[in-house]
């Protein structure tokens, strides 16, 4: 496989997120009139074609992926992004000098192969301890269970655990839902809604915010703020410190 490709709008879930559970996948979000960019392309083209190197490199041209660049924030160019096991990590923008983009790639985490086995019925069985729970919750979440993950996390023990179950139990019940066909509708509001559920299943979770905040935007009470909801379980999900959740939070307040 090429270690420095194209990307695009239509390609970019099996380039970049699929491929990033197998290695470490740069994004380089550049435009051809853009002077930085022509610096650090190279370097970046240069490292990933390395023997050794630990990373591909996925080529998106901004200007024509104007709605991926507003999907995953980019505001300016060149914006480096990282993804590791299907997730945003880390992230540069402007021509860094070569020494700083090998810390940065020094610094990644290291892609943890194929997503793990579906487990079986006997094993999501809820765990005993409310951390045992909620963990068990979040992990069949990111494996995209909605109605497993429902049983973990509804019924909730008091524990300090249960203010985060609370948070993500409406995210369950989403997935639940869109596993099971409950989230009906024609509308353009509820066709959104749907493709959301299907991308946050897939684990493309800024495809998955950037349509439930449109949906949000739209209607704001749209099924009585569970929109809202399901988002502040997908924040609670990736946790306070992800860029995700700190772009999407903010545009929420908006």
């Amino acid at each position: 496989m090429n270690k420095v490709f194209d990307s695009n709008q239509a390609t970019f879930q099996k380039d970049v997120i699929q491929r990033s559970y197998e290695t470490p996948v740069l994004v380089d979000f550049w435009a051809p009139w853009c002077g930085p960019c022509r610096m650090l392309g190279p370097v970046l083209e240069r490292m990933a074609n390395e023997p050794n190197s630990s990373f591909v490199l996925a080529k998106v041209n901004s200007d024509h992926n104007q709605q991926l660049s507003m999907q995953y924030g980019v505001r300016g160019i060149p914006n480096v992004k990282a993804f590791v096991n299907g997730r945003l990590v880390d992230e540069f923008v402007g021509a860094q000098p070569e020494s700083m983009v090998r810390q940065f790639v020094q610094r990644l985490p290291q892609a943890k192969g194929a997503a793990a086995p579906a487990k079986s019925s006997a094993q999501t069985a809820p765990a005993a301890s409310p951390a045992a729970r909620l963990e068990q919750g979040r992990a069949l979440l990111k494996q995209g269970k909605g109605c497993e993950a429902v049983t973990a996390l509804n019924n909730f023990p008091a524990s300090p655990e249960a203010q985060s179950a609370k948070k993500l139990q409406p995210l369950a019940h989403y997935l639940c839902n869109a596993s099971l066909g409950k989230l009906d509708g024609t509308s353009d509001n509820d066709n959104t809604y749907r493709q959301a559920a299907d991308a946050i299943r897939r684990r493309d979770y800024a495809t998955g915010l950037y349509q439930l905040l449109t949906v949000v935007n739209q209607d704001k009470s749209y099924r009585h703020g569970e929109a809202q909801n399901v988002m502040l379980g997908v924040f609670e999900l990736l946790g306070e410190s992800d860029s995700l959740t700190q772009a999407y939070r903010q545009s929420l307040a908006l």
